[in-house]
């Protein structure tokens, strides 16, 4: 063999990051798997899948959010982020990733929504929707307060596939649990409030939902106000979560 037929030092290390990557993103899916085999949907094992997800992006902090009731719960977290059992409002980069076409959003040095205390900066925020069939159920979000380089999209691919594992588990929780039916509230709703009422649990903006409507931001400010004294509700957070509950959703 001549020596312009050998591979170089720099191919070899290219070949055996790709060939280390490839490991790394076959063990996050199959402990992901086994964990779930083996524990269900319990808390431990939630916490469990998040700190693999972490380590598998190298980085220090993120939050499992299933998104129930017209808001995202907090069901597992890890650092200084939202903890456990904190509802949060599926608005800005969060109601992003969980809209058409539901891809993951990927942010450099932003405030996020999800960190706590005086410093909501970081570095890199990764948010990926649990994505089942055309519904998501929610978001695996990963933060580090460093600025690191930028998740590959092999990487994002992996990060997916787990999201949707976790949205498939998310879709079975959704479906065994009973609904609250509140169809005389709804009936005393008119149509064109019915339409915005079908967009809150979005997390759509007055500017967003006047878009997709075809009104001004003004009308449908009014008919949310209208909106929030036909159910009895003081704010919009309430009247998506009954929008969820009576049926209507992302």
């Amino acid at each position: 063999m001549s020596d312009a037929s050998l591979p170089s030092a720099r191919n070899l290390r290219s070949r055996y990051r790709d060939a280390e990557g490839d490991t790394a993103r076959l063990h996050l899916l199959s402990t992901a798997c086994l964990t779930l085999a083996d524990q269900g949907t319990s808390p431990d094992a939630l916490a469990a899948i998040l700190a693999q997800a972490l380590r598998f992006l190298a980085v220090e902090e993120g939050a499992l959010l299933f998104y129930e009731g017209g808001v995202l719960s907090v069901h597992a977290a890890q650092g200084p982020v939202a903890p456990v059992g904190v509802r949060l409002a599926a608005v800005g980069a969060l109601a992003s990733a969980m809209r058409p076409p539901m891809q993951p959003v990927v942010r450099q040095d932003v405030d996020s929504s999800l960190r706590l205390g005086r410093e909501p900066r970081v570095g890199l925020e990764v948010l990926v929707p649990l994505r089942f069939g055309s519904r998501v159920g929610g978001v695996l979000a990963l933060l580090s307060p460093r600025s690191l380089r930028l998740p590959t999209t092999e990487d994002l691919r992996t990060l997916q596939a787990l999201a949707g594992l976790l949205g498939i588990v998310q879709a079975s929780r959704v479906k065994s649990a009973p609904r609250t039916l509140g169809k005389d509230s709804v009936a005393s709703l008119t149509p064109r409030e019915r339409q915005v009422f079908a967009l809150l649990p979005r997390g759509l903006t007055n500017p967003e939902m006047a878009e997709q409507l075809g009104i001004a931001t003004g009308t449908v400010k009014l008919h949310v106000a209208r909106i929030l004294h036909k159910l009895g509700v003081t704010d919009r957070t309430q009247a998506a979560v009954r929008a969820a509950d009576w049926g209507y959703g992302i």
